[in-house]
């Protein structure tokens, strides 16, 4: 069962897996494909036929049963380190900075989203990610 969050936390992740659903597809950059591919001791054309896909919107990593094909059991990643920046953003997604009610929604599906925090202390939040993701 997950941890109660404390009052004062926007998000800590519970590592549900939830969001390794890919939905919509986990889009990735030239970078990010050489990253995983050297991370996995793969050649990036061998990578890339095993673990990406075309779309109309670009590259996505493949997903396997349903769930992106690095998520391992115990829903954890396997590409952790160097996980592309999509993964590396949630929950700091712009209709999500924008409209509360998107984030009232996305908190019933994320267990690591603390229910109590308001938008402005969440946008406040997302700011201070970035700032984090900038500087390393």
């Amino acid at each position: 069962m997950a941890e109660k969050l404390e009052k004062s936390t926007v998000f800590q992740c519970q590592q549900c897996g939830d969001c390794c659903v890919g939905r919509g597809g986990i889009f990735v950059k030239p970078g990010e494909v050489e990253a995983m591919a050297a991370l996995l001791e793969l050649h990036v054309a061998e990578f890339r036929r095993r673990f990406i896909e075309d779309s109309a919107l670009g590259h996505r990593l493949t997903v396997a049963d349903g769930v992106c094909v690095f998520l391992m059991p115990g829903n954890l990643c396997r590409v952790h380190p160097v996980k592309p920046f999509i993964c590396r953003q949630w929950p700091f997604f712009p209709a999500l900075l924008v409209d509360p009610d998107e984030l009232e929604h996305a908190k019933g599906a994320c267990p690591g989203l603390n229910p109590d925090c308001a938008h402005e202390d969440f946008v406040e939040a997302a700011l201070n990610h970035a700032r984090k993701q900038n500087v390393s």
